[in-house]
């Protein structure tokens, strides 16, 4: 519930990101973003989204675990590259992890966020750089305005 409700009687308003920005946000969250699908693992019901399609080296992703929402997902919304909007809660936030090998090397690499999905729908066929336009737009008005 959003904290500054202090009879807790409203939802917490949701946050449109983009998925770039999604390692900024805290545990608890609850945020909209958009995605394409690069796996789904069927076992843990979780979804593998990056930010564009086909995806580079170094292209931020986010887990989204479907449990919740598994019965009103068809196999279209599974299917590798298709574009989904999400609405969900930030479950754990973005880690660096240090790693050393023998050789005393050490590199660091990112564990994506987890994202608990309320809701996923298609986004059917995206125009990428004006989407995230828009929505840093938008981000921009709310900013000014809240």
């Amino acid at each position: 519930m959003a904290s500054t409700d202090e009879r807790q009687m409203k939802p917490e308003p949701m946050r449109l990101v983009l998925l770039e920005q999604l390692p900024l946000q805290s545990p608890g969250t609850k945020i909209r973003f958009l995605g394409c699908v690069h796996e789904y693992q069927g076992k843990n019901a979780t979804l593998v989204l990056k930010e564009s399609c086909p995806a580079s080296t170094g292209t931020p992703k986010v887990l989204v675990n479907i449990t919740n929402v598994l019965e009103s997902v068809n196999h279209e919304l599974l299917q590798v590259g298709a574009w989904l909007n999400i609405v969900g809660y930030v479950t754990k936030a973005a880690k660096t992890v240090k790693s050393s090998s023998s050789k005393r090397v050490r590199s660091t690499r990112q564990k994506p966020p987890v994202v608990d999905a309320l809701m996923l729908w298609s986004a059917g066929a995206i125009k990428l750089q004006e989407y995230k336009a828009s929505a840093r737009s938008y981000q921009d008005t709310a900013l000014q305005t809240g």
